[in-house]
């Protein structure tokens, strides 16, 4: 089990209206044993998610590797999603032209990209078939297999930042993104609800219970409490699969009242009124950051 960490934060402003995140993450690389990630620095707060990392070729020859950043999966009908914007991508210092890439994949994480677009179908047909359960005129039905028992789509679409990377003999290459992140957001929920939701995923000890209960807004209203609830927010992070030589994690905060929470293996030390980090030599994450951020409504 990863160890508990419930600190004090102050996170940004939060609409009222729903909208559900999805994971964060960072790039993917196909696997070259030569190439080894030296350096991780992740810094996450809720409105910025920022990677910096060194690789190194280890060997004697040139390797030209695609890279890829995955965005989180589209939603379509009704669903109001909090998508990731502003991504920004650098390779030693110099922005990186990338192209994008549309794939989808079965749960399995099968790829069906090259049958999709043979059958016709992109963004707009599966947006329509998802709303109408209809098939567009003119197109052929999806595969059954590619259906869940209602009826509907049962794979996602993604969009990928994708470009080719060159690694020179022995060599070090620094790359670094940032975006801000995707969230999942509402409007203020009462405590014993993000308590029931979150104990689990955020790891909440009593500690951080009894913080959430103390944000936990109950006004009187004609003489009766009427209970307000937290403004809360979760961020989902995929960590990097593999060991990093040299990682550090920066959680950052705006204001010293409000909460966070979150399994991680590993003690975060405050370093300023504002900061928490985490560095390690010979790290191996064993597990994806689910950060929830808890505040006080501010009805003022």
């Amino acid at each position: 089990m990863g160890s508990l960490l419930a600190l004090l934060v102050s996170t940004a402003t939060l609409a009222n209206d729903s909208s559900f995140g999805n994971a964060n993450g960072s790039i993917t690389l196909k696997y070259q044993p030569h190439i080894s990630m030296d350096k991780e620095s992740l810094f996450i707060s809720e409105a910025e998610v920022r990677v910096d990392y060194l690789f190194t070729n280890t060997s004697s020859q040139e390797l030209i590797v695609p890279i890829a950043f995955p965005m989180p999966p589209m939603f379509f009908g009704s669903a109001d999603h909090s998508s990731i914007d502003n991504f920004t991508l650098k390779v030693n210092g110099n922005t990186q032209p990338t192209q994008h890439r549309l794939v989808a994949q079965l749960a399995d994480k099968t790829d069906i990209t090259a049958e999709l677009k043979q059958l016709g179908w992109g963004i707009e047909e599966v947006a329509y078939f998802a709303e109408y359960a209809k098939v567009p005129k003119g197109k052929p039905a999806l595969p059954k297999e590619w259906l869940d028992e209602e009826q509907q789509i049962a794979f996602t679409l993604s969009d990928y930042f994708v470009w080719e990377q060159t690694f020179p003999a022995g060599q070090s290459v620094s790359i670094s993104h940032s975006y801000t992140p995707s969230l999942s957001t509402g409007i203020p929920d009462t405590a014993n609800s993000i308590i029931d939701t979150y104990t689990e995923l955020a790891c909440l000890d009593e500690s951080a219970k009894q913080g959430i209960r103390k944000r936990n807004l109950i006004v009187k209203q004609d003489g009766e409490d009427v209970e307000y609830g937290v403004e809360w927010s979760h961020l989902s992070y995929n960590n990097w699969q593999g060991a990093i030589k040299d990682f550090k994690l920066t959680l950052k905060k705006s204001q010293p009242t409000d909460l966070i929470s979150l399994c991680f293996d590993g003690e975060l030390k405050k370093t300023d009124p504002l900061t928490f980090e985490f560095q390690q030599k010979q790290f191996t994450p064993t597990q994806d950051l689910n950060i929830l951020f808890i505040r006080k409504p501010d009805f003022e």
